[in-house]
């Protein structure tokens, strides 16, 4: 299936002819599958009753869904006005919201157990991905990804461990405190790999982050995948793809 170019979207001239590549995360290369969900949220939930019995302050299971719930509305209402919520801060919200004593070490120590639990289950590899190896060896390419309950560090290994170890540069949220659509969370990627925003090309999920980001950046193209949801947005991207073996027809 070819990759439809959509009229009136912003094409940079016709074919795109970028010199490097950046990437999302979330929804575009990886999705959490059910082993992802069978796995790692109940022993998230088991981290915290720990944590909690160990502060001294022990609550049922229920009790800890709801927190963990709440603090998660929290960090996408972060999210959605341009914040990055780092770990820390929404573990110190579940202790909150629970009645617990504020313990820092405590809390920092729930904080690291919380994001290595991602290393539980493998993550779900969404359509086309396997073709990242091919434009690895034509294009540079980097990652550009707001980043949630895991962080960067285990995002990287993530990859190494999916044989997808292909990535120059990585701007993830809670390492640069940027999220998208700021033009700082794009160029930190673009001024590692050496590559000016009207040279590259942005391939991600959301309208709002994504597409808007890369145009808001600079960048002449910027593909929306497709593969796992169809979101709309205001600003239309250059193509869609729902399998990022598209990507091809469209840079040929």
């Amino acid at each position: 299936r070819r990759a439809s170019l959509l009229p009136g979207a912003r094409q940079g001239g016709g074919t795109m002819k970028p010199k490097a590549i950046t990437f999302d995360f979330w929804g575009t290369l990886f999705t959490e599958g059910e082993a992802f969900l069978e796995k790692v949220m109940p022993a998230r939930y088991e981290i915290l009753l720990d944590a909690l019995s160990e502060a001294g302050h022990p609550v049922d299971e229920a009790e800890v869904r709801e927190a963990y719930r709440q603090a998660s509305l929290a960090f996408e209402e972060a999210w959605k006005a341009g914040e990055h919520m780092p770990v820390y801060e929404r573990v110190a919200r579940i202790f909150a919201l629970l009645g617990a004593p504020h313990d820092p070490g405590l809390i920092a120590l729930t904080a690291r157990r919380l994001e290595e639990s991602f290393l539980l289950a493998p993550l779900k590899p969404l359509p086309g991905v396997e073709v990242l190896k091919d434009l690895a060896k034509k294009y540079p390419l980097a990652i550009v990804s707001d980043t949630g309950m895991t962080p960067g560090r285990l995002l990287r290994e993530h990859l190494k461990r999916q044989g997808l170890d292909v990535f120059q540069a990585f701007s993830f949220s809670d390492e640069t405190g940027f999220v998208k659509p700021k033009p700082e969370a794009f160029r930190v990627a673009l001024e590692a790999l050496g590559v000016a925003p009207e040279e590259a090309l942005h391939v991600g999920d959301l309208p709002q982050t994504d597409i808007k980001g890369a145009f808001g950046t600079g960048y002449p193209w910027a593909v929306q995948y497709v593969g796992l949801r169809e979101v709309n947005g205001e600003v239309r991207p250059t193509a869609k793809v729902k399998d990022h073996r598209e990507l091809l027809s469209l840079l040929t």
